[in-house]
């Protein structure tokens, strides 16, 4: 979660902007083939590895992990870099032996990773052998401050309880309400603010349908890629959203007169890692290992985030940052309490887990229908 959004129409440009950058090479073997997400990692620094390293970057553009596993997990990719969100699909990738493990003789800038982020990228079945745990973001509420204070005046903005409690949620769908597409983006949250201290669990899923189903009817959309502008349209007051959409959307609301805000809810907030890892089979192993070696320096990870608002796990980095993201504390946390309380979604690796995964997806789909019944 947490990526640039992007509606197929973006895709079509993007396709022919990237058709600029993979000309056929001259010296086929002298590249890195990457496949990643649209948007985060500017032309600029591609660039710039080129001129350093002499090889030449062939970049193909997904939108979904689904599209990404497809490819990983059916035959030989031919990628040599790809970036999968770590949960649920790149700690499953991992039980699936789908990646190469790391020469660190040539991932040097590895250590730049080191702190909590990485602590709870391990802590949740993360291998730093295997994937580096490199972008990250949260995913929080984000809302346009003046017409959620038209449906709740006086109300402050800092927990779940504005969209989990149906006589506010209610008050706000006159202005619009939009919901993540999927449980994994909304079941976490609901755990706490249920204060249940334990792992979920399959009897819990009957617990969160049911709780949901009760402020389904004022929930005007279900959607995590149209969050920006729904929010900057006016179709939608209030979403559950990732920070670094969020901060596009803060930024263009004040060049429109709007006032937007993004705020990282108490005791709720969830964090999401994508990583940078070398798939089974890739054919240029030693560029691949150039390549995010090459990300993990300070200024570039800066350079990255300041381009896309995706945070770089990179510390050093931080020095680098622009003012308007350094200083916001909800858009880039860095107080270690806040930190440390962030919540990585549910790992589901066991067959329990796996039955927890479909089960909740099916009913999460009743919910989303309004048909949902014990």
């Amino acid at each position: 979660m947490g990526k640039v959004t992007i509606g197929f129409i973006l895709l079509a440009v993007a396709g022919l902007f990237f058709a600029s950058w993979n000309k056929e090479p001259e010296d086929p073997e002298n590249t890195v083939n990457v496949y990643g997400w649209y948007g985060i990692i500017p032309r600029s620094v591609i660039d710039d590895f080129e001129k350093e390293t002499g090889v030449k970057v062939v970049y193909d553009i997904y939108d979904n992990n689904d599209t990404l596993e497809a490819k990983l997990l059916t035959a030989n990719s031919g990628y040599d870099v790809v970036f999968p969100s770590f949960i649920p699909y790149g700690v499953k990738q991992l039980a699936m032996k789908a990646y190469m493990a790391f020469d660190r003789k040539l991932l040097p800038n590895l250590k730049n990773v080191l702190g909590i982020l990485t602590e709870k990228f391990e802590q949740n079945g993360g291998d730093l052998g295997y994937l580096v745990p490199l972008f990250w973001g949260t995913v929080g509420i984000v809302y346009e401050k003046n017409a959620v204070d038209q449906a709740l005046p006086g109300e402050n903005i800092d927990s779940y309880e504005v969209l989990f409690n149906p006589s506010k949620v209610k008050k706000l769908s006159q202005f619009g309400v939009s919901f993540p597409e999927e449980y994994v983006d909304i079941f976490p949250q609901l755990n706490a603010y249920l204060h249940n201290p334990s792992k979920m669990s399959i009897p819990d899923i009957t617990k969160y349908c049911r709780f949901l189903s009760r402020v389904r009817p004022y929930v005007t959309k279900f959607s995590s890629t149209t969050v920006i502008a729904d929010i900057l349209s006016g179709d939608v007051c209030i979403a559950v959203g990732a920070s670094d959409n969020s901060w596009r959307a803060v930024r263009v609301a004040k060049q429109i007169g709007k006032n937007v805000v993004y705020v990282i809810p108490k005791d709720a907030g969830v964090l999401w890692i994508d990583c940078a890892g070398i798939p089974l089979g890739a054919p240029h192993f030693v560029n691949a290992h150039k390549f995010i070696n090459f990300l993990l320096k300070p200024e570039i990870a800066a350079r990255i985030t300041n381009h896309s608002g995706v945070l770089v796990n990179v510390s050093e980095a931080r020095k680098y940052f622009k003012e308007e993201i350094a200083s916001d504390d909800q858009i880039c946390p860095k107080d270690p309490e806040v930190l440390s309380k962030l919540m990585l979604g549910q790992a589901c690796l066991d067959e329990e887990g796996l039955k927890f995964g479909r089960i909740a997806a099916r009913w999460w789909t009743r919910v989303k229908m309004n048909s949902f019944n014990e």
